[in-house]
């Protein structure tokens, strides 16, 4: 399995030839360093929440273009798509299902405080190995995962509870997200700060520029 980030919380999985994206959101284009087309044709999209970093119709329907996948959402993003025109499938938090030949386990995940409507948001467990947790460090019930992708960065987010969050579902492996509003500088330091503390306690931390990807 290979993991492929782009920008902020967009990740791409493959498998075996199958590639499952999550949450391209606008934060990955704005600033003309990724074009959507350029992530290619995938065979299924994960969306884990309607915060536009997350969800951007305006990217999905140029990757879908490439190819018609099925998008994997609960029914608050699903109403939202629609009024793009953009279909979408229901997912609930505790259901199982195969997604483009990926076993994806949705989780209930509530969305961190923040001082605006909080949107409802799901956490995905990808082939019971990766977890993308949304916007969220408080997924229930807690799964133990091998590989995490971390928000690092947030307006809700503090660093020492998204190091207990990683302690708490076991990950061995974590890939930082939730990171495209940083400055290069403070970007850097803030993932020396994250390794440092991951690497002395046995857990990898593998920050990923854009288009790079980590094999499992």
């Amino acid at each position: 399995m290979t993991i492929k980030k782009f920008l902020h919380s967009c990740i791409l999985i493959e498998n075996e030839g199958r590639r499952l994206l999550i949450d391209p959101g606008a934060f990955s284009f704005i600033e003309g360093k990724l074009k959507p087309e350029e992530i290619g044709a995938v065979d299924g999209i994960l969306i884990t929440h309607s915060h536009a970093d997350h969800c951007y119709p305006k990217a999905l329907k140029k990757i879908l273009s490439l190819k018609p996948a099925p998008i994997i959402a609960h029914q608050e993003i699903i109403d939202l798509l629609a009024k793009e025109k953009i279909s979408a499938e229901p997912i609930a938090a505790g259901e199982i299902r195969e997604v483009a030949g990926f076993s994806v386990q949705a989780f209930k995940a509530p969305h961190e405080p923040i001082l605006t409507d909080i949107p409802h948001n799901l956490a995905f467990f990808i082939n019971k190995t990766l977890l993308h947790p949304g916007d969220s460090l408080s997924v229930n019930p807690l799964p133990s995962c091998e590989i995490l992708a971390l928000p690092v960065a947030s307006p809700w987010a503090r660093r020492v509870d998204a190091v207990t969050f990683t302690q708490q579902v076991n990950a061995k492996t974590v890939i930082p997200i939730h990171d495209a509003f940083l400055k290069d500088f403070f970007l850097k330091g803030n993932d020396e700060t994250y390794g440092t503390y991951f690497t002395e306690r046995g857990i990898a931390y593998h920050p990923l520029a854009l288009g790079e990807s980590l094999k499992i």
